[in-house]
């Protein structure tokens, strides 16, 4: 499927008339791309990022004591046509890694409604990112939290009301992901571990989201309050059955000059129909083998809360703006032997368009990437070497924007 779905992509988000379409005043750096016809109706634009990590882990079995790597080279293609639009994010990953973030081709109902059909965002809580540091929290690795999967998507918004419904029947192939998402050993396979992993075969497929946020401002302040649902069949492939995924979630988003404060509550449960001798206690998660395969508690409840300080820099040059955030996030698994995992993020964002770097320093507990097991996860039992301990790490990303 995979080998079909990057020349759709492009193909849905190219296939606007290049006709009289001449080059527009830039208004983003080198080497952005930006068209527009004559009558306003076509336009095309072509950005990305380019960015680099300096990072530098403080555990015994990392590589990574201060370190400059490659992060990625990502792309960014929009188009318009009359009503139609179409999105498409596609990523130069590190170890050779390639992703779709969203690639989807839209329809424009009306100015507050739209219908999104390819590979859109999932609808559910904290959108797009969970928290405000480079380094990603625990909602990202559980899903929820950049998660696109195959399927349609309808958007209604106006000045009160954002609502998002979407249907999945399939997830994106696992070596095209962005975010991790549930998956069979079968597809994850050069990254997952055959004596822990090989018999997890559950897949979701007919996933239905829906995600409501209510608006409201006042002086000096504006706020959102939303809350989402998502529920799927989880076909397992060796019994041929099908179990139950469910997941709620409630979020809010405050802001009052110079600060911004998110916080989320997610519960969810997986109810696996497996072979016998298989736990129904853990699910297998992956992606595209940036990170590799892990097992995720099967039911457990989700906290985060993010609080983020803004500082102007006039008179500095480039320097427009600082942006100081702490990201925490909690998974308490049902379980009660099992301990929880924690990770906290102190940052701060430097913001100096067409640059923009993050300075993250990350605590973490039974924390992927950051303690557990040593396959990089501690969102199960964490029995594993470093297991209960806080692991640090310092994370530097540099990039540029165009």
């Amino acid at each position: 499927m995979n080998k079909y779905l990057l020349p759709l992509s492009l193909n849905i988000v190219l296939a606007v008339p290049a006709a009289a379409m001449p080059l527009a005043e830039p208004s983003k750096p080198f080497p952005h791309v930006s068209l527009r016809s004559d009558d306003g109706l076509s336009t095309l634009d072509i950005g990305g990022a380019l960015r680099v990590n300096y990072r530098d882990e403080h555990w015994k079995t990392s590589e990574n004591k201060g370190r400059f790597l490659f992060d990625t080279f990502r792309v960014d293609v929009q188009a318009t046509h009359g009503d139609f639009f179409s999105d498409l994010g596609y990523w130069f990953q590190d170890d050779g890694k390639r992703s779709i973030d969203r690639g989807f081709v839209g329809y424009r109902f009306s100015d507050t409604s739209s219908l999104e059909l390819g590979a859109p965002l999932k609808p559910f809580g904290l959108a797009p990112y969970p928290q405000f540091g480079w380094s990603f929290h625990i909602p990202f690795f559980l899903g929820y939290g950049v998660s696109a999967g195959a399927g349609a998507k309808y958007v209604y918004q106006d000045d009160g009301w954002h609502i998002q419904a979407g249907y999945f029947p399939r997830m994106l192939p696992s070596d095209l992901r962005y975010s991790s998402e549930v998956g069979r050993y079968a597809d994850l396979n050069d990254n997952a571990i055959p004596a822990i992993h090989s018999r997890q075969d559950n897949e979701k497929r007919d996933q239905v989201n829906l995600r409501v946020a209510h608006h409201a401002a006042g002086e000096g302040w504006k706020a959102e309050l939303g809350g989402s649902l998502a529920t799927a069949r989880l076909h397992n492939g060796t019994t041929g059955d099908d179990g139950d995924y469910w997941a709620a979630g409630l979020h809010a988003v405050f802001n009052t000059g110079p600060w911004t404060i998110t916080t989320q509550g997610i519960r969810y449960a997986f109810d696996a129909q497996n072979p016998a001798g298989v736990s129904d206690d853990v699910i297998l998660m992956g992606g595209n083998g940036l990170t590799p395969a892990y097992l995720i508690a099967a039911r457990a409840s989700v906290l985060a809360l993010n609080v983020a300080y803004e500082v102007p820099t006039p008179g500095m040059g480039m320097l427009k703006k600082l942006r100081f955030y702490n990201d925490y996030s909690r998974m308490l698994k049902d379980r009660h032997e099992w301990d929880d995992s924690q990770m906290v993020t102190a940052g701060v964002q430097f913001i100096a368009a067409p640059i923009v770097a993050w300075l993250d320093c990350t605590w973490g507990r039974n924390a992927n990437p950051f303690g557990g097991a040593e396959s990089g996860s501690g969102f199960t039992s964490a029995t594993s070497s470093r297991s209960n301990q806080w692991i640090f790490r310092t994370n530097l990303n540099l990039g540029y924007y165009f």
